[in-house]
């Protein structure tokens, strides 16, 4: 599994990178605040969610549907649901999804607008 750390997170924001970042918390955790750009899809929504056609998607989630070749970032509070979603994402083809092991917890360091829990 390919992590990716703080600063390629932070890089891909602040230069406007193509992905698509995906936190998959509960919905009652995002009170805590949500690293810029990302959508919520919470994990025992995951399977349910990559399965859905790219209409569907969008209208469930309120975002494009990421193509099997999009960079996927998962993020969760610490990084162990994320490795699961970013793990299933790769079985079910998504070649560039990437798991940000840091998560919530490390973002925090860095972005006032997110506390950690």
């Amino acid at each position: 599994m390919e992590n990716i750390s703080r600063e390629e997170v932070k890089n891909l924001i602040e230069n406007k990178g193509k992905y698509t970042l995906i936190d998959v918390r509960e919905k009652e955790e995002l009170s805590y605040g949500m690293i810029p750009t990302a959508h919520n899809v919470a994990l025992h929504e995951i399977e349910f969610a990559l399965d859905l056609v790219a209409e569907d998607f969008q209208k469930k989630y309120g975002f494009e549907k990421p193509k099997k070749e999009d960079t996927i970032i998962f993020y969760c509070r610490t990084g162990g649901r994320s490795a699961m979603a970013t793990a299933f994402a790769q079985e079910h083809g998504y070649v560039h999804a990437k798991n940000y092991a840091g998560s919530i917890y490390d973002w925090a360091t860095i972005d006032p607008n997110v506390r950690r829990y």
